[in-house]
């Protein structure tokens, strides 16, 4: 037989004291205190700066919202302006249209009876058309004649209001008749000093308007036909006879 090698049969380790156990002990609960009291501190401080940093977004939040509806007051109160600004606009327009208008045909009055009057006989005072209730396409119209210096008979005869524009590209007319909208009886005149005409008319479909023209024929021996050209405008911006491209035959 092999003889084995000699091994002791007991190892003997220095045991520790008690002391040292204890020391690292405590030295561990000073470690995990400290750690503690670190993750206290720190998530104490985050959660103060979370707050604070919550406190002014909403701050930010509050400012933005109040200067929202500042913004929205404001557009509100500028569109109500504006629409009142235009509004009062268009009546203003409407009123220094309508004093125009009858300055214009009191200046009329005063040719009829006005025996020197340099133009005297059957003349178109005024002619003017609006639109109707703000409708594009509809319009009211009144027609003025006068007979200017010495009245010494009624003058009588027709007329004829005629619609000239374009229509697909090419020059097309319209005449009242034509639309309907005026009756051949309701073309006839017969007055002494004045006559008023009022009627409406529609615009065709596609037609688009550029002047309208007023052509005024008193009947009997010495007749004469009148032509006037008056710029077309859809509003009631419409100028007088003394004002607009006449055109006289007669």
């Amino acid at each position: 037989m092999t003889k084995e090698s000699h091994q002791p049969d007991y190892i003997i380790r220095k045991r520790r004291k008690a002391s040292w156990y204890w020391s690292w002990a405590g030295f561990v609960l000073i470690v995990l205190l400290v750690a503690l009291g670190l993750g206290y501190w720190l998530s104490e401080r985050q959660y103060s700066g979370f707050g604070s940093a919550n406190d002014r977004l909403g701050n930010l939040r509050t400012q933005l919202d109040e200067a929202n509806n500042s913004r929205i007051h404001w557009q509100q109160q500028y569109q109500v302006e504006h629409q009142v600004t235009g509004q009062l606009k268009d009546e203003i327009q409407k009123l220094n249209t309508k004093i125009h208008n009858l300055e214009k045909e009191k200046q009329a009055f005063l040719r009829i009876f006005d025996p020197n009057a340099v133009e005297s006989g059957l003349q178109i005072a005024s002619f003017v058309w609006e639109s109707v209730a703000g409708k594009v396409n509809q319009f009211n119209f009144r027609l003025m004649l006068i007979q200017a210096g010495q009245q010494q008979r009624d003058v009588s005869g027709t007329y004829s209001i005629i619609l000239v524009g374009k229509e697909k590209g090419e020059e097309k007319t319209y005449s009242l008749l034509e639309l309907e909208a005026l009756s051949q009886q309701e073309t006839q005149f017969k007055f002494r000093y004045v006559g008023s005409h009022r009627g409406a008319f529609n615009i065709p479909e596609g037609f688009e308007p550029e002047l309208v023209r007023v052509q005024v024929t008193s009947s009997g021996r010495g007749g004469e036909t009148i032509v006037q050209d008056f710029p077309w405008q859809a509003v009631s911006q419409q100028n007088t006879p003394n004002e607009v491209e006449d055109n006289n035959v007669g």
